[in-house]
């Protein structure tokens, strides 16, 4: 009988769709797919594991598939500052374009084989702080995200919009906690057990931390209401590569990135607990739990 990793996933094909959309979004998307070929290429495959800390795992599937997506991004004519999770910056002077890429989120759900649904490439390209395309591959379930500023959100080639509202009382958040219990700050430890109380929501819960996790609360793969991160400067959980794709696809889809402290919206560059959502009053709602 094969296994599956003598039987390798059939590789990925960056969707035209999403090509035609910009040229940005093009080379985005197919650096990321680059990536999730080489994650395909290991399911099944023994791999050796760096613990970099408590919870936080490092492979060398995570080192290959930033290869390939560096290797898409180096070689395309943008200019551009390149900021990934497991390289030292490239920094280009006087470049006012920057790529932010996550060759792996999720590592952890994908060494433990948590499911299909969690692994996924994410590669963002901003303009000035403010972001310009996006792509998010899911490499397991060949699912594509992308967006470009003023142009859409979509899956797939269909496009993304926020579902209609819900109140608190009828939500699903998902708190995304750390690995390592002493960097929780105390605000998240309060919000995560205030919404299990009358005044909070219907579902509580804490997925295997991924970033790719907001890409379903407009996609209509779930009831997903709204995703807690927490984030402590003194080990930085939510880095610009985990932020930086899918804030910009979210949010060109109307939904929102912000700060569980202010209530205003956030950037890559923020460390600090935050809320992500559709639904801006919801978010709302759930900002005034510890206010």
């Amino acid at each position: 009988m094969k296994t599956l990793a003598q039987n390798p996933l059939a590789p990925l094909a960056a969707p035209a769709h999403g090509c035609q959309l910009s040229d940005e979004v093009r080379i985005a998307l197919i650096a990321a797919t680059a990536g999730a070929n080489v994650i395909r290429q290991w399911v099944g495959r023994p791999t050796g594991i760096i613990e970099k800390g408590v919870g936080d795992l490092v492979s060398e599937v995570d080192k290959q598939a930033e290869k390939a997506v560096l290797e898409v991004l180096q070689s395309s004519p943008i200019r551009a500052t390149i900021f990934s999770e497991e390289s030292d910056p490239s920094i280009l002077q006087g470049a006012s374009d920057c790529w932010y890429v996550d060759p792996l989120d999720g590592t952890s759900a994908f060494l433990f084989r948590v499911g299909n649904p969690f692994p996924s490439v994410l590669v963002a390209l901003y303009r000035d702080d403010q972001p310009l395309a996006s792509a998010i591959v899911f490499p397991l379930t060949g699912e594509f995200f992308y967006s470009h500023r003023a142009r859409g959100a979509y899956k797939d080639q269909h496009p993304l919009a926020v579902p209609p509202p819900t109140k608190l009382q009828d939500a699903w958040i998902d708190m995304n906690q750390y690995g390592n219990a002493r960097y929780e700050t105390g605000m998240f430890a309060y919000l995560r057990n205030k919404l299990r109380t009358s005044e909070g929501a219907k579902l509580v819960t804490s997925f295997p931390p991924h970033s790719g996790v907001a890409m379903r609360l407009v996609d209509g793969t779930t009831g997903l209401s709204a995703v807690v991160h927490d984030n402590n400067s003194e080990n930085v959980k939510q880095a610009p590569w985990d932020i930086a794709a899918p804030l910009a696809i979210l949010q060109e889809a109307g939904g929102c990135f912000l700060s569980l402290q202010t209530g205003e919206p956030i950037g890559p560059k923020d460390c600090e607990p935050m809320i992500v959502c559709a639904d801006r009053t919801l978010a709302r709602q759930i900002i005034d739990l510890v206010c």
